[in-house]
């Protein structure tokens, strides 16, 4: 590797630096940040206009004076360790101040579900109607049904202990990492800041999901990987150790991995000069193939059935290159609301400044890291993002586009790492002046991902919306499951919209029937105005016996496209033309009865009706 006096003069911090530095005030302008959020949150409940201003406000004090830090040479590794964890800690504390109370995220509900299930005593892989997969990648529901089981708590306190000891080991693995790829504390330190502006970390990867804990086990056992350097250490058991618990926890985390590390083994067999040093990954490699395999073989090959759509989702590019599929319009919802000016301004700054960084550190890779193999894995890692951006520019492939991000920007933070370190070099040694600039444009990326990464009406707690995830969890619907659970026992065969579906299966315990999970169009039961032969034959073929009704959806247009699930007739949701008449028809029904009316939702009882002949 080519460097120079001047370059380490440049980038290499002091190695003695061991204090804490400004670890302690940053520290606290963090803790000022996090209060903001929660008055953000707060008023966002109450649905005052300020909560915008108050979640912005508390990120950037977050944010700003920790990224001037970090660009700073002044600081020891200590504290740009420190200062990584406390970021990776605060980001993590936004989410769980969204819902302090309980698990309010789409996937967390669907999860909830496996760990009620193994928490009651049902053996592993027992099936999770609302998400199938989840059963058989069950690392997160086990680490947390038993630390609920020793520590007395809930189901929620667990998980978010869990989930948050997973980010403390994500964020503290990258920075290791990246530090030993690199050979520099100062560049881990941006890396790791860099990655943390993924549109997934704030939100998707630190709620209570499969992949939340997945990607810190494999960010930790890279680490290991790269420390033990081929060779059979302790380390490398421990690594084994993780890479094992990654392939029973996610399914997308473990082929990511996996495909990193055949990469990265690639590389190194490439690289005479590092061959001569070190034996390389390859033996991981080979092992995490075949654990991999075997568990997607025997226990998990419902896997295969799971990601296939998603799979074909990615290809709508194709489709929308050749002009079979329309574009999907940024940053616009499906009630028509446009985000705001200076949200889509710095959504997009946050790309290009990406976009720019990309060629540089390649370059910088080239120039004085081609002889490290994990280096230049990374690189050829990064260079993956320009393909997931295209994803978004379509409807379908928009979704598998942000579940990337998570694994895309670790090579992608590496390389706009080394790209910010050479701008001492490319700017004439200004950078003392530019720093506020940079850290300004580390700003962006992060408060860009946030924008990117989940919807603006998702962003804060708030009023209800008609099937807008999040701000669709509220008490009426969970305590209608609740009361299910309770007063009809669990395992009923029941049919409701896309949110109540997901509430009574998890909190109520009960079964719902999908069309991706039964192969019954349920939605259909809902959308003549009458009943008739084709909602009692699919009564009859679901087995089904009871119907969850929500008057709210009516009129309404769904914000997640969907009232029920995919497959529903776009234009009905779209315009927002669901009828009550559809949904309060079985009222009439002979042989049907209501169980429960709560105003807003009713239960029917529709087992009589699946024996009656329909004149």
């Amino acid at each position: 590797m080519r460097r120079t006096r001047t370059d380490r003069s440049e980038e290499n911090e002091v190695s003695g630096g061991s204090g804490l530095g400004l670890l302690p005030e940053i520290s606290v302008a963090a803790a000022v940040g996090l209060i903001l959020v929660a008055a953000g949150n707060a008023f966002g409940r109450a649905g005052i206009e300020v909560a915008d201003l108050f979640f912005w406000g508390g990120i950037v004090l977050m944010v700003l004076p920790l990224a001037l830090r970090l660009l700073d040479r002044a600081p020891g590794r200590t504290e740009r360790i420190g200062l990584v964890a406390l970021l990776g800690i605060a980001l993590y504390l936004v989410k769980v101040l969204h819902s302090p109370d309980g698990f309010t995220l789409h996937d967390e509900i669907l999860h909830l579900r496996t760990a009620s299930d193994i928490a009651n005593g049902q053996s592993l892989f027992t099936v999770n109607p609302l998400l199938l997969v989840s059963p058989l990648y069950p690392g997160l529901e086990i680490a947390t049904t038993i630390l609920s089981s020793v520590t007395g708590t809930d189901t929620y306190s667990a998980g978010t202990v869990v989930v948050g000891a997973a980010r403390i080991l994500l964020v503290l693995g990258l920075f290791l990492f990246f530090e030993l790829a690199s050979g520099d504390a100062r560049i881990a330190g941006i890396a790791s800041f860099v990655y943390m502006a993924n549109p997934n970390f704030v939100f998707f990867d630190a709620q209570f999901g499969y992949e939340s804990l997945a990607i810190g086990l494999a960010a930790g056992a890279l680490h290991l990987i790269l420390a033990s350097g081929g060779r059979w250490r302790s380390g490398t058991a421990a690594a084994l150790v993780l890479v094992a618990a990654v392939i029973v926890t996610h399914h997308v985390s473990t082929y990511a991995m996996v495909a990193f590390l055949m990469l990265w083994t690639v590389t190194h067999l490439l690289s005479r000069r590092a061959a001569g040093r070190s034996r390389g990954p390859w033996q991981v490699t080979a092992l995490a193939i075949i654990g991999a395999g075997a568990w997607l073989l025997v226990v998990a090959s419902e896997t295969l059935r799971y990601l296939a759509p998603r799979i074909l989702d990615g290809l709508a590019l194709i489709s929308l290159i050749l002009g079979d599929v329309a574009g999907r319009e940024l940053f616009r919802a499906n009630t028509g609301e446009v985000a705001p000016l200076w949200e889509r301004a710095v959504g997009f700054g946050a790309v290009i400044l990406l976009l720019i960084a990309l060629p540089i550190g390649l370059w910088r890779i080239w120039r004085d890291y081609r002889s490290q193999p994990a280096a230049v894995a990374l690189g050829l890692a990064a260079l993956t993002y320009p393909a997931t951006l295209a994803l978004r520019l379509t409807a379908r492939g928009a979704e598998e586009s942000s579940r990337t991000s998570g694994f895309v920007f670790l090579g992608l933070g590496f390389v706009v790492a080394l790209a910010v370190a050479s701008a001492p070099g490319l700017l004439g040694r200004r950078l003392p002046r530019l720093r506020p600039v940079v850290a300004t444009g580390g700003l962006v990326l992060l408060v860009g991902g946030i924008i990117v990464g989940i919807p603006r009406w998702a962003r804060l707690p708030g009023p209800y919306l008609v099937s807008a995830d999040t701000r669709s969890i509220e008490l009426k619907s969970i305590t209608a499951a609740r009361w299910a659970a309770t007063e009809l026992g669990p395992n009923h065969r029941i049919v409701a919209d896309r949110t109540n579906r997901i509430l009574m299966g998890s909190y109520g315990l009960q079964d719902p029937v999908t069309e991706y999970g039964d192969q019954i169009k349920s939605w259909k039961l809902f959308y003549s105005p009458a009943f008739g032969p084709e909602e009692q034959a699919l009564l009859d073929l679901g087995a089904i016996e009871f119907l969850v009704i929500d008057k709210r959806l009516v009129g309404v247009r769904p914000l997640t496209q969907v009232y029920f699930e995919s497959g529903e007739p776009p234009e009905v949701a779209r315009e927002g033309r669901l009828a009550l008449q559809g949904l309060t028809k079985y009222a009439a029904v002979p042989g049907v009865g209501t169980v429960f009316d709560a105003g807003d939702i009713t239960i029917y009882d529709v087992r009589g009706a699946t024996a009656l002949q329909t004149p």
